[in-house]
């Protein structure tokens, strides 16, 4: 078998050795890095305001059913789960670009967030998710005992 054509290989098993071996060739990653260019991977667009000690998160998810979506804030990190549902019964899908199906986007905020302050909205296939920066108070030092084993 030749390294360079696979196909070439003889016989009329020549399309699955090409297949077999076109990740030899090229590289393992070699199409994963162009799916990346192509689709986005993390899920939903959005954007990000600041103001203050206030964060919106502004997510274009048209088609979704609020009672298939899930919100989770924890300190930096801000998690929206949910399912897309862009369905015309009656009408057969032609071209998709609208992403459909479940999805699970993770984002980094800009400062910690309290997790008992968190609003969220949704009109006209935007989700809004109101945030407030967590303001600690001062730390206390906090003073360690030693206990002494060697008077046992």
């Amino acid at each position: 078998m030749n390294k360079f054509f696979p196909m070439n290989s003889g016989g009329s098993n020549g399309n699955a050795n090409w297949k077999k071996a076109l990740p030899n060739f090229l590289g393992e990653d070699f199409f994963s890095d162009f799916q990346n260019i192509i689709f986005d991977n993390n899920g939903p667009k959005l954007n990000i305001y600041e103001s203050g000690n206030e964060v919106l998160c502004i997510f274009a998810l048209p088609g979704l059913k609020l009672e298939e979506v899930d919100i989770y804030a924890h300190e930096k990190t801000l998690e929206v789960r949910g399912t897309l549902h862009v369905d015309y019964s009656g009408f057969r899908l032609i071209q998709e670009e609208i992403t459909q199906g479940p999805f699970k986007r993770t984002v980094e905020l800009p400062y910690p967030v309290r997790d008992d302050k968190v609003d969220a909205s949704y009109q006209r296939g935007v989700l809004i998710i109101h945030l407030h920066r967590l303001i600690r108070s001062t730390p206390i030092k906090k003073k360690v005992n030693i206990q002494n084993l060697d008077d046992e």
